[in-house]
């Protein structure tokens, strides 16, 4: 075979093998694509499966930092909200922690459908102070330890203890122990001013059938404890306040903590309802109290720590004031040396858009000027409960006191009826009782925190046969059967009010017998300890009332 022919056939050969590697090369290059291809459908179903807004930590579940560098692990169960994703793709194997630089896996994961490790801090503010350390680190968190951070921490203190700082951290609140090798360093962390002090208001007692001036009943309470948050107040727990006055914790300003001395189903319910926080201090927690009326501050000795005492006769005027950290000096007041103006209003109307001819009809602008200067001159308007206990000797009461009373639930007085009676109260935030024709109108007209509603008779307010009010006129069952009808349904049987002023002694004694406390008539003086109970005196007022005149009954 000549030279020539030999070399054609090592080109031919080495030809062929040549194709024959770019053959296998793109075999293997399909096959590794197919492969990949698969392998990232794979992957991209997990991730998939794994993910939602809201998961949970099935066991050393690693976290990165914004760099994606290993920095922690994390133990099981802890659930973590992510940042939402719109559309899941290969490259979301590391999830964002939501608000935070952090990022876990999606291997060590599972959904769960909400949070329910919820923390609640909305009071504290933040140390301008640091915990740093360049060591392994270990957070704890009710007692258990859930992350290790590998490389340290640098964190701003949210608050401590005796023997842990706390951080916020993945958006939970987490436990550090104290130990020699953390170090605290200062960082201006946040420019919000926390509060050097703290206004403890105590409850001597809380209930509807304790006495004496420590003794509020549930309305009381929980009118104060709705202007204290309307006025932007926050009402501490007893865990915060005892972390406060040991510089334990920093919180914001306007904040409010409130005692009692006993537990009742009254407080149980305020604290569930309302959300009041209301404490009993125990020997447990090591700190005293004295009865300063002035507020609290973390300079205090713990065992001579300053409060302001509530008693029945406090204005929600002299409450704020508590809130707002100033001395407050509250004379105790003989109530045997003075009486109270019980007024008597009936209808409101508004000259503008509507008539009312009557004597007993009052110009809403009337009413505005008769609360406006209530509000100015210090006056508190009375709960019927009040009013009742203050009558029977059980409380004492401020000289500047007045109960504010309205017949029959007609023109103005309703929301079904023009809606000014209910209207102004709520606007100044005071008490009245409305006593209702309850077989006329709806009850369900007349709801506010500040109108109580007390009976006026079911159907019995109009003129009998006899010539006076139905009342007199009919017998002592009769009366009696339309009191029960009206008790059936304002179920509150602590005031009755006669139709007319009219009365006489069958009318007098259904009314003692269906277990009312007092009833109202007219009379044109001041109520007294004196007065007979089922007789107390009221002022009409009539439209024709000028300031000079209202002045002169309340005062």
């Amino acid at each position: 075979m000549t030279k020539k022919r030999k070399k054609k056939i090592k080109v031919k050969h080495k030809k062929s093998i040549i194709l024959i590697i770019v053959i296998l090369l793109i075999i293997c290059g399909v096959l590794s694509f197919l492969i990949i291809k698969n392998s990232n459908k794979i992957i991209l179903k997990n991730i998939k499966n794994n993910y939602n807004k809201y998961v949970i930590t099935k066991g050393n579940t690693k976290l990165y930092d914004k760099n994606k560098k290993l920095i922690g692990y994390i133990d099981k169960d802890l659930q973590i909200e992510l940042e939402d994703i719109k559309n899941i793709t290969i490259k979301n194997k590391y999830l964002k922690v939501k608000n935070s630089d952090n990022y876990i896996g999606y291997k060590n994961i599972k959904k769960i459908k909400k949070i329910t490790d919820i923390d609640s801090n909305d009071n504290y503010i933040v140390f301008n102070k640091n915990i740093k350390s360049n060591n392994k680190i270990n957070l704890y968190r009710n007692g258990k330890k859930v992350i290790t951070l590998t490389n340290g921490i640098n964190k701003e203190i949210l608050y401590m203890d005796k023997d842990s700082y706390y951080v916020k951290y993945l958006n939970k609140t987490f436990s550090i122990k104290k130990d020699k090798k953390i170090k605290t360093i200062k960082k201006n962390n946040t420019s919000d001013k926390a509060t050097d002090y703290i206004s403890v208001l105590y409850y001597e007692g809380i209930g509807n059938n304790c006495e004496g001036n420590g003794c509020l009943d549930i309305e009381n309470v929980k009118t104060q404890i709705i202007e204290l948050k309307n006025n932007g107040y926050n009402l501490i727990t007893k865990d915060e306040y005892i972390a406060f006055i040991n510089d334990y914790i920093r919180l914001k300003e306007k904040s409010v903590f409130l005692t009692t001395g006993s537990e009742t189903d009254e407080v149980k319910l305020l604290n569930d309802k309302y959300k009041a926080n209301i404490s009993i201090i125990n020997d447990k927690d090591n700190i005293k109290f004295q009865n300063t009326n002035k507020k609290s501050t973390s300079k205090d000795k713990k065992d001579k720590l300053n409060r302001y005492v509530i008693k029945t006769y406090s204005s929600i005027d002299d409450i704020l004031k508590m809130a707002n950290g100033e001395d407050v000096s509250e004379e105790e007041i003989n109530s045997n040396d003075f009486g109270i103006a019980v007024l008597n209003y009936h209808f409101f109307y508004d000259p503008n858009s509507q008539r009312c001819d009557e004597a007993i009809c009052l110009e809403v602008n009337k009413f505005r000027e008769h609360l406006q200067y209530l509000k100015d001159n210090g006056y508190k308007t009375l709960t019927m409960k009040e009013f009742v206990n203050w009558i029977y000797g059980k409380i004492d009461l401020p000289k500047k006191s007045v109960l504010i009373t309205i017949d029959d639930g007609a023109m103005g007085t309703g929301k079904h009826n023009g809606n000014h009676l209910i209207t102004l109260l709520e606007e100044y935030k005071m008490h009245a009782t409305l006593f209702l024709i309850a077989g006329w109108w709806d009850i369900s007209n007349y709801q506010s925190d500040y109108l109580e509603v007390q009976s006026h008779t079911f159907d019995m307010h109009k003129y009998g046969d006899c010539g006076r009010g139905q009342l007199v006129c009919a017998n002592y069952d009769q009366a009696k059967a339309d009191l029960q009808k009206s008790l059936d349904i304002i179920k509150d049987n602590t005031s009755f009010c006669y139709p007319f002023y009219s009365y006489d002694d069958e009318a007098i004694k259904a009314v003692k017998d269906l277990g009312f406390k007092v009833a109202f008539a007219g009379g044109n003086v001041k109520a007294r300890r004196t007065s007979d109970k089922y007789k107390v005196p009221r002022y009409p007022i009539q439209s024709d009332i000028t300031m000079q005149d209202f002045i002169k009954k309340i005062s």
